[in-house]
């Protein structure tokens, strides 16, 4: 399945999404919900491939529908260690997915948040060519080094570069207001906050390490349709 269709769409629980991401997700994907992220796939209208957890949060009508339609479901037990984002990532790399987003409407728990971070810094996801993370109206690009990326933005627009894990080497950018020449970004530092576009096209290049590319409120601004680069 994955080689017909190389990518794979994880939705997960918490705030449902925005329906806005859905305007930059191909047409061909195979769609993967992640516990009471099927309630969410199903009010956006999106056709499940996959349903996989623990099954403790969806809801009892979603759950009969799984289990009267033809999905894939795979039940895991509750007493695990992993979550059930893990759980969605992991299968999609048994599957040889190229490239995977992740669609979230967050919440109000930190903890989600920093559990939903460090699962996209797995290296297990080293392989995927492209990694992406709608995060209720944000955008986030994940890098796994050594990797470079290209995209087109508004010139005038925040770019921040965060570091997922202890630091990121030979960072090297183009047409940022800071740009960086090879340089390390740490965790323990907040040097990557808030740059600004200052072209309209924008490169990162990274040695090693996880970088996590954020556009603050990308859906909410005029330009959301725009493509990312390959």
């Amino acid at each position: 399945m994955a080689e017909k269709t190389p990518h794979a769409l994880i939705v997960i629980g918490g705030d449902r999404p925005d329906p806005r991401a859905l305007q930059r997700i191909p047409p061909k994907t195979v769609v993967i919900c992640a516990d009471s992220g099927l309630d969410h796939a199903l009010s956006l209208g999106l056709t499940p491939d996959i349903f996989l957890g623990d099954m403790d949060s969806v809801s009892s009508t979603a759950l009969h529908t799984s289990q009267q339609a033809t999905w894939k479901v795979i039940t895991y037990d509750p007493l695990k260690d992993q979550t059930d984002t893990e759980l969605a990532l992991q299968y999609a790399c048994t599957q040889n997915f190229t490239a995977i987003t992740l669609l979230w409407g967050s919440g109000d728990r930190i903890d989600h948040v920093l559990g939903v971070l460090a699962a996209l810094s797995h290296e297990s996801l080293s392989s995927v060519r492209n990694l992406v993370a709608w995060i209720g109206t944000d955008r986030v690009e994940v890098m796994h080094g050594p990797r470079s990326y290209h995209d087109e933005v508004i010139v005038g627009s925040t770019v921040s570069l965060i570091p997922l894990g202890t630091s990121v080497d030979g960072v090297t950018t183009q047409g940022l207001q800071w740009n960086l020449d090879h340089e390390i970004l740490t965790s323990q530092s907040a040097r990557g906050v808030s740059n600004i576009a200052q072209e309209l096209k924008i490169s990162i290049e990274i040695e090693s390490g996880v970088l996590a590319v954020v556009y603050p409120g990308f859906l909410s601004q005029p330009h959301f349709e725009r493509k990312t680069l390959s």
